[in-house]
This record gives C-alpha cells, structure tokens and sequence, in this order.
C-alpha cells in the first residue's frame, strides 16, 4: 500500500486488522469538523469539507469519499483543496500536508451541483482509498509511518433517526479474499 507525501514516499506494508491510532478523517457541512449533518437544497452548489483530526502529528493522508448512490439529485463538480496532490474525492485522493500538523485540518472541499433537498438520511461515509486498505483510510505520522485512521459517516438531511459522526463499518472477511487482492 502506498501514501505519497511531497516530497517523500511514505509505504504502508502488511496488513492492518484493528484500527490502534485514534486518527479521524470525516465529512463535514463546514470547513471547521463541527457538523457531520449536511444539508443541501440551498443553493445550486453544495460543498462538502473533508476534516483531518489527528491524534498526534501528521504528513499525509490517502481515503476516498465517492458520491452516495442514494444523494440522487447531486452531480459531483470538483475538488477544491490548499494542497496539490494526485487523485480526486470520487476515486481515491492521496493529500500530502507539506509538514507535521498537530491539529484539525481542512483538507479538501467537494464541490456538488444540487438541484433540491434529498430525502432526509443519506449516509455519506468516508472510505478508504480502494488501491490501499479499502476499509480504512491511512495516515502518515511525522516520523512517515503509516496508521490506520477512522472514517466517519456523515449524512445528508439528517434528523434524530439518523445520527451522523460515528465510524464507518468495517466489513468482515476472510483470508482467501483478502489474498485474492493481491494475486494476478
């Protein structure tokens, strides 16, 4: 597995089976992590923040946060980011922080086209970046040390039936699978 900090390749190797560093990565309605309800209908463009809140310090970080099938009436637009880095929000995004952070951070915007409100309780998690662990996303500590962060379920119109902010489920597997990933 790979994280491409600038400047430097950090490379995760092996496989991870419990999430031991207390890193989060979530979605947000604004840019400082505070609301994990976001609400569209508005206004014709709806951005979506990704929030990095670490445990320790950071490099870099690898995750992906695709479009929810059930967000019918968004068209993804763009990324819009303070970093340039490879990838994009749909696919994969591999972002390199530029130094060691110790606090919050908003690392990309998501930009959707909107047209009207979405039916309440979308679940919009953020994943891991599917060429690295797809059920994880990764970080780079500031000695480049790769760790397992946790993904957090954001949802679109929530309400109290909903609750946003928690992990993402971690889907069981077995061996044989996981070895198929890496067999030609």
């Amino acid at each position: 597995m790979n994280l491409r900090a600038i400047g430097a390749c950090v490379c995760f190797v092996g496989l991870v089976s419990v999430v031991a560093h207390s890193d989060t990565i979530g979605l947000y309605n604004d840019a400082g992590g505070s609301n994990c309800n976001i609400t569209d209908g508005a206004f014709p463009i709806k951005s979506v923040y990704v929030v990095h809140i670490p445990s320790g310090g950071v490099t870099a970080s690898d995750w992906a946060a695709p479009k929810p099938a059930c967000w019918t009436n968004a068209v993804y637009l763009s990324d819009t980011e303070p970093f340039e880095n490879p990838g994009n929000s749909q696919t994969g995004k591999t972002v390199g922080y530029g130094s060691c952070i110790t606090h919050a951070i908003h690392i990309l915007t998501i930009n959707y086209f909107v047209q009207g409100s979405s039916p309440p309780c979308c679940l919009y998690p953020l994943l891991g970046h599917p060429y690295d662990d797809p059920d994880h996303p990764m970080v780079a500590d500031c000695n480049n040390q790769g760790h397992p962060a946790q993904g957090l379920v954001a949802t679109i119109n929530g309400n109290a039936t909903c609750p946003c902010g928690y992990p993402v489920p971690v889907e069981e597997t077995t061996w044989g699978r996981v070895k198929a990933l890496y067999t030609e």
